[in-house]
């Protein structure tokens, strides 16, 4: 297709606008993204010594390995049968996800091979504990065998990212911790809903804060996706924009919705936007589809806040845990360190559930248990809940309205942290 050279100076602002505020700058852009019945935006904020922004360097790096790893996903994605433990490709989990084939691959190539070395101090996948080998055929993952059609697929693709590997700073990093979500939204990608998928990886400083992440979707045509880094100004993507924004939508699970959440909504006026998979509701909102995400109630983990943090608020967004906001609007973030304990826990208010239960036979079904224990809870569960707001609701307006309205009904609805 043609291309419209342009010289442009950009700052990202709420509504995905360009104005002027650095040194010129000469991209190329399709000429789709000037039409006017497109709903994708390229958004970009460039650095003009890339060599200075190393958290620059790593977004775009890990957006090039997500590229690399898409078409083996969407090969796995087109021939995956839906099972519980019946089919070669799927096992059904005792946490009601899916674990694939893909999930163990993906993970297995970019923290063993695109991460390897010392080049981070510490690294934190959903994964870990498979056993994965992609050196000797048959390839295996866990005890599952990879069908032998995949295989020459697997190996190009692993070549592809030993090679991105190499440009990965050998110390710019050190004291940096990853986490890495291969596949969020494991169920949607084992049940024909891959437009929901995405891969997260997410960048923390010392102290455990995302500093630079990504959040991409693989099996989209185009691949839509964000990466950024708020400490270097720098944003990047194709977004699946909003055709018409709804700052007011509030993004719920596909699960049941709590009594605090729903009397929330209500209470600010605002709607409620059905939506799956935590790294897809956050990209929801950088694209204007709902201006606020809040939970109560766990089933989400470190490995889905760390990378989407960071992207929103590269964006003018932000992630919080939920109780110091419901006190006092304080912006606190998750800690996202490797640790054998809960860094997050707080005693007497983390209620234990299957999800978030270090070992299932402690959890009773209809029995509400409140756990002061930290060892009862897994090490990388969110047990505080979040909030999660679009750029468009940054504005004091908004936060009070939010606010008031949760502190309105938290007495007769209480949230329920798990």
């Amino acid at each position: 297709k043609p291309y419209i050279f342009c010289a442009y100076n950009f700052e990202n602002n709420i509504n995905m606008q360009f104005r002027s505020i650095y040194s010129l700058v000469v991209i190329a852009l399709s000429t789709d993204a000037f039409s006017p019945m497109s709903t994708v935006m390229r958004s970009s904020k460039f650095a003009l010594q890339a060599s200075d922004k190393p958290l620059t360097d790593l977004c775009e790096i890990t957006k090039e390995a997500c590229d690399v790893v898409s078409p083996l996903l969407k090969e796995m994605y087109s021939q995956i049968k839906i099972g519980t433990g019946t089919s070669d490709t799927a096992l059904f989990k005792s946490d009601a996800t899916f674990f694939t084939i893909a999930d163990g691959i993906v993970q297995h190539m970019f923290i063993e091979y695109l991460f390897a070395g010392n080049k981070f101090h510490e690294i934190v996948g959903e994964e870990d504990d498979s056993e994965v080998n992609i050196l000797e055929t048959p390839y295996t993952v866990d005890s599952l065998v990879v069908p032998e059609e995949f295989e020459d697929l697997i190996t190009s693709t692993l070549e592809k990212v030993k090679a991105l590997a190499s440009r990965i700073d050998q110390t710019a990093y050190s004291d940096m911790t990853i986490f890495v979500d291969p596949i969020d939204g494991t169920r949607e990608f084992a049940t024909g809903k891959g437009d929901k998928v995405t891969i997260l990886v997410g960048y923390n400083d010392a102290e455990g804060i995302p500093a630079a992440g990504i959040i991409y979707r693989p099996l989209t045509e185009p691949a839509y996706w964000a990466s950024g880094s708020k400490r270097e100004g720098f944003t990047d993507g194709v977004l699946d924009l909003a055709e018409e924004p709804n700052p007011k939508g509030v993004l719920i699970t596909d699960g049941k919705v709590s009594p605090f959440i729903k009397s929330t909504i209500e209470n600010s006026g605002m709607n409620m936007v059905p939506s799956l998979a935590s790294g897809n509701r956050v990209l929801m909102l950088v694209e204007g589809k709902a201006g606020a995400y809040i939970r109560d109630t766990g089933g989400f983990c470190k490995w889905d806040t760390s990378g989407p943090q960071a992207v929103l608020e590269a964006y003018g967004g932000v992630m919080a845990k939920l109780p110091e906001f419901l006190e006092n609007k304080d912006m606190i973030s998750y800690t996202h360190l490797k640790s054998p304990l809960n860094l997050d826990f707080c005693k007497r208010s983390v209620g234990l559930t299957l999800s978030n239960a270090r070992d299932k036979k402690m959890f009773i079904p209809g029995l509400d248990s409140i756990v002061t224990d930290v060892h009862l809870v897994k090490e990388y569960n969110c047990v505080q809940g979040l909030v999660a707001l679009a750029p468009t609701k940054m504005e004091a307006f908004y936060l009070n309205a939010i606010h008031s309205a949760m502190n309105n009904i938290k007495k007769e609805s209480p949230p329920m942290y798990t």
